[in-house]
């Protein structure tokens, strides 16, 4: 099994591979970035595309959650550089008015 690039198309979700062919069988592992030596038994192929599928799927649900920690911590870093921006320009305010502070 030899991996291709991924891409982001979505495979249409079926239940029953064994009524594919070999050669619509490594038509649809192709879009899960999984290249199929079609020589191979038809169970073997069919299995292999079940995992291509699962790994696929596991990759994207991955994804989401590493973009969401990202996310986050971009709004924390962000929310605290804009409290030190406020807290040192009040301070520079508080000097320039005659150390209020």
């Amino acid at each position: 099994m030899k991996n291709v690039k991924t891409n982001n198309m979505k495979a249409p979700v079926i239940k029953d591979y064994s009524k594919l062919s070999k050669r619509e069988l490594e038509i649809l592992a192709r879009k899960y970035g999984v290249e199929l030596d079609r020589r191979l038994r038809k169970d073997t192929l069919i299995r292999l595309v079940e995992i291509a599928i699962e790994k696929h799927d596991e990759e994207q649900g991955s994804l989401g959650d590493l973009h969401q920690k990202f996310f986050l911590r971009g709004i924390f870093v962000g929310t605290i550089l804009g409290v030190l921006a406020g807290a040192l320009m009040m301070y520079a305010v508080c000097e320039r008015m005659g150390g209020l502070l």
